[in-house]
């Protein structure tokens, strides 16, 4: 039960950070629409999102690192630990001298990359260069990578925590003097720091001669030779995953403009927030799968993959159906409704969201047990046909264009591939997997259309009246979803995983 009462250690700390993250979103949100205006804000993201292809220059170490991490610390072995560690940072000490060169490059453009003008681009400029600085904390990056790999996410997720108060705080200050742009990178620089300083310090405290062991290249010799062998698909893959998900706002902002980056923006930031915590099921419980898989018990990986299927399917169900049938009514109260993307954005942001949580639960099985190679064709299709979809998609649809390319790329590739991949690979039974999914979805289904025809034709009284509806419309699924979705065996099973972990806590 150790395994299982990590996994939700780390499920239950990411649910406080979504919490935590929805209450900030909601409060913060509309004051720096009004203090940035949509521009500045539609500008200030999509330079982000620019920025995040820096972190293609990794060659795809963090999922190769990640997977010999969990390797030693399924076998218990510290010095081994150590050495990958040690090896992982070196490793990353040499990519960042890679990224300094190229985030120079891209500041020379970033102006013409993201179309801003007037005062707007001094600041654009100004900022870019500052949190630019965040590029010298790349090197600490294996210290995060050490504690997901320990099944110590909670952890990780409690110095997020940290770091986005930080980061709102100092963004809404800024925002409210007139630093515009600029004072949007330096709260994200300032709050970088922070976290990355806490990892490190986290690592240190539990390994704290890693630095010892650094110079020991004869050791390290075998692990950085695997650390490379794996780095190649897990590049592919990043790439993928950064051209395939990652390239919305810039499609939306090339387009069409900066300031239609709002709307696309606020219209899916409830189904992007439930998006996380349906994934971070996965997140939570892939160290205890690699662990199964390392210890030869098939059997028992396979029953828990059928069964996490499930419940990141009845999850998905439970918060899609509440934020596609009230979305609109949350926007109204949140930031205006003429910043409503319309109902298709939500249903398609919902869906892929959905989507999306299955898709990373199954991609984990890979990418934590080395097999993470039989993932890059798949995947390479499925963001190429996202990336041209959503161009053409874009021209013709306008806003609703990247998530119907996402869509598309999902439902013709990725979403059949997967589980025959997880057929070939570890012997999953297709047909259970199956029923994991089609049971919540046929009940999830009819239900949704009917909350969200009740939604539609009355308004809420106001935000309490808002939560309320909402609350009671995932509660109502979730009890539909215990009764006639598990079986009496599974629903026995959670009881008494609770059980343990609750008599855990008051011990």
């Amino acid at each position: 039960m150790q395994r299982t009462g990590r996994s939700v250690a780390n499920f239950g700390s990411g649910l406080m950070l979504q919490v935590m993250t929805l209450s900030i979103g909601i409060i913060s949100t509309p004051l720096l629409l009004n203090w940035l205006g949509d521009e500045r804000y539609g500008a200030f993201r999509t330079a982000t999102d620019w920025g995040n292809y820096l972190n293609l220059l990794e060659l795809g170490l963090t999922g190769s690192l990640v997977a010999l991490l969990a390797k030693a610390v399924g076998i218990g072995e510290r010095q081994q630990i150590r050495l990958t560690l040690a090896t992982g940072i070196k490793a990353y000490l040499k990519i960042m001298i890679v990224k300094i060169l190229a985030g120079v490059g891209l500041g020379l453009f970033i102006t013409q990359l993201v179309p801003v003008e007037g005062v707007l681009v001094n600041e654009l400029q100004t900022g870019y260069w500052l949190g630019f600085l965040a590029i010298f904390l790349f090197p600490l990056v294996p210290f995060r990578l050490l504690a997901d790999a320990s099944q110590r996410g909670y952890f990780t997720n409690i110095f997020i925590m940290f770091q986005s108060l930080l980061i709102t705080g100092l963004s809404l200050l800024l925002a409210s003097r007139g630093f515009g742009i600029t004072g949007q990178y330096i709260a994200v620089l300032v709050g970088n720091i922070g976290f990355q300083l806490l990892m490190c310090w986290d690592g240190l405290r539990r390994y704290p001669d890693v630095f010892l062991v650094i110079k020991d290249f004869p050791t390290q010799k075998p692990i950085e030779k695997q650390l490379w062998q794996l780095n190649k698909s897990t590049f592919l893959l990043r790439l993928s995953g950064q051209f395939g998900l990652f390239t919305d706002n810039i499609i939306i902002s090339y387009f069409l403009s900066p300031v239609t980056v709002v709307p696309f923006f606020v219209t899916q930031r409830l189904a992007s927030l439930a998006q996380t915590q349906i994934q971070g099921i996965g997140n939570a419980t892939w160290a205890a799968l690699a662990n199964l898989y390392a210890t030869g018990e098939m059997e028992k990986f396979n029953a828990r993959l059928i069964e996490l299927t499930r419940l990141v399917t009845v999850m998905g169900v439970t918060l899609m159906v509440s934020i596609n049938a009230y979305n609109y009514h949350f926007l109204k109260l949140w930031v205006g409704e003429d910043r409503f993307g319309g109902d298709i954005l939500t249903l398609l942001a919902t869906s892929n969201g959905l989507l999306l949580g299955l898709l990373s639960l199954w991609s984990w099985c890979f990418s934590g047990t080395g097999n993470q190679p039989k993932l890059v064709k798949p995947a390479t299709i499925s963001a190429g046909i996202n990336f041209v979809t959503s161009i053409i998609s874009t021209q013709f649809f306008g806003i609703i264009g990247p998530l119907l390319g996402t869509f598309i790329a999902f439902t013709t590739v990725n979403i059949w591939q997967l589980p025959l991949l997880l057929r070939e690979v570890f012997g999953t039974s297709l047909k259970k997997l199956f029923l994991a999914v089609a049971q919540p979805l046929g009940f999830g289904i009819p239900y949704g259309l009917v909350v969200w025809l009740i939604a539609k034709n009355h308004t809420p009284w106001g935000w309490l009246g808002l939560a309320v509806e909402m609350s009671l419309s995932a509660i109502i699924y979730f009890v539909i979803a215990w009764l006639f979705i598990l079986n009496q065996s599974e629903r026995q099973i959670w009881i008494d995983r609770f059980n343990i972990l609750f008599s855990r806590f008051r011990s």
